[in-house]
């Protein structure tokens, strides 16, 4: 019997999560991408957003850690941080600053390159895994029978290198949200998929930082910080994660278009101009480490793959190459890591011979994807001038989910349960349970009793004394 083959395209997160899972399966998984990979945790050119904040969801920690034990070990080890985010951050929400209250989400906060280096390293551990590094996929092999099938890849290296094509059962896309593997579709006289977009127009500026612990305040509670945008003046939101060896990022996040600036002087200034300013404060005992760093490539965008009219047979796509959210809600990686599982729980259920694995693992993924899809274009769309098509339910759903987070400080509860489905450890349809509408209502009403609470923005710094046991 000859030897089974699969090949990644791409070296993203998803990409080695899915090489991971389909090495139990074939018994050569070979990922192809275009950079060099860097000896230890550092930049690459492909992966442009790393340079600024990334959460790990309680959920991706949790399936990394599956796919690659040792994986939650190691990223300690080298300095990530454990992060209660009711009791490690300082959060300004719109009506002022949620109370410091622990909860039962526990996240790991750390660079995008360290988490990416960590999973290398223990993929590389895996004998039937090969990384073919500085190659670019540039097109399909196919054999056209009753039905399209690829066979292989095209493959050219990026040092001035023959050519070559690898010959493969199941190709993967795994690129990212550029991946340009539609066109190749289109090019072999197929549609291509029909695709939702969704963009509110947002940008991040980010600058990374050298911390210094012994000058800051000892009553300075908090690990990192959490500003929410308001109104149109105010429509700047600001964040300050801490990372691994005494590091902290900070990024701006414009919205509708306000788009933060990228010199670093305005960067500074626009710290102040928060509404609190509790982050330039930060920010004035640090030393900086870096230019200021611009991204704005974060509409959401979904190939439906799953309503696709065309059929190529052992191909699928999964994680920004099938569907990309917009990065501030941080659902990427944990979602290129489920997507990787149900491909791999798919291929348990139906064999690798199986050519009907590419349609019903795009459904199954559908499936998946439309609760992330759903979480973050309802928050998108909540942003004045977000260009796309709003669902009739969204419309319905959408008050009453900005009610949800507005009560969330109010009641234990509530906000636990919103943390459970950010998280992914719960779906969103948790969030429509009859015992949790029941607190959101009582919740609400307390409120209209009492009316609003006062926003504080004259002072804008936390309360120091407020939970600071905790």
């Amino acid at each position: 019997m000859e030897n089974t083959h699969a090949i990644v395209i791409g070296g993203s997160m998803a990409g080695l999560c899915a090489a991971r899972e389909l090495s139990r399966f074939y018994d050569k998984v070979t990922v192809i991408d275009r950079d060099a990979y860097p000896v230890g945790a550092h930049e690459r050119p492909g992966v442009p957003q790393s340079r600024h904040v990334h959460a790990l969801l309680m959920r991706g920690r949790l399936e990394l850690d599956r796919l690659f034990p040792g994986f939650e070990k190691t990223m300690i080890e080298r300095g990530a941080i454990e992060i209660n985010f009711g009791r490690d951050f300082a959060a300004l929400r719109a009506d002022g600053w949620a109370e410091r209250r622990p909860n039962t989400i526990t996240t790991l906060f750390a660079s995008r390159v360290l988490i990416e280096a960590t999973v290398r390293e223990l993929i590389r551990k895996l004998p039937n895994v090969e990384l073919i590094e500085r190659a670019e996929a540039v097109g399909f092999e196919t054999v056209r029978g009753d039905m399209i099938r690829v066979s292989g890849v095209k493959v050219s290296p990026r040092d001035g290198g023959a050519a070559f094509t690898l010959s493969g059962d199941l190709i993967v896309d795994a690129s990212g949200r550029t991946t340009k593997i539609p066109s190749w579709i289109e090019a072999m006289g197929l549609p291509m998929p029909p695709e939702t977009v969704v963009d509110s127009h947002t940008g991040y500026a980010s600058r990374w930082y050298k911390a210094n612990p012994d000058r800051r305040p000892k009553n300075w509670w908090w690990k990192g910080i959490w500003i929410d945008p308001i109104a149109e003046n105010l429509s700047t939101a600001g964040v300050m994660f801490p990372v691994e060896n005494n590091r902290i990022i900070v990024s701006l996040a414009g919205i509708g278009g306000h788009y933060p600036p990228s010199d670093e002087a305005e960067f500074t200034a626009k710290l102040a101009q928060l509404r609190s300013p509790i982050i330039a404060e930060e920010v004035a005992l640090a030393e900086p480490m870096s230019q200021v760093y611009s991204y704005r490539q974060m509409a959401n965008r979904w190939r439906h793959y799953e309503r696709w009219g065309a059929r190529l047979d052992g191909f699928v796509a999964l994680g920004d190459s099938s569907c990309a959210f917009n990065p501030v809600y941080g659902q990427g990686m944990t979602s290129g890591a489920l997507s990787a599982i149900l491909l791999g729980e798919c291929l348990e259920k139906n064999g690798i011979n199986d050519v009907e694995v590419p349609r019903k693992f795009f459904a199954a993924q559908a499936r998946f994807q439309a609760e992330p899809w759903g979480l973050a274009t309802a928050s998108d769309f909540r942003v004045p001038g977000t260009e796309g098509k709003r669902p009739l339910m969204s419309r319905v759903l959408d008050p009453l989910l900005g009610k949800m987070f507005q009560v969330a400080n109010d009641d234990p509860a509530i906000g636990e349960r919103l943390g459970e489905v950010i998280n992914m450890m719960k779906p969103p349809s948790a969030l429509f349970e009859l015992s949790l509408l029941k607190l959101i209502a009582k919740a609400w009403s307390r409120r209209l009793i009492r009316g609003k609470r006062q926003q504080k923005e004259a002072a804008s710094m936390p309360p120091l004394a407020l939970g600071a046991e905790g």
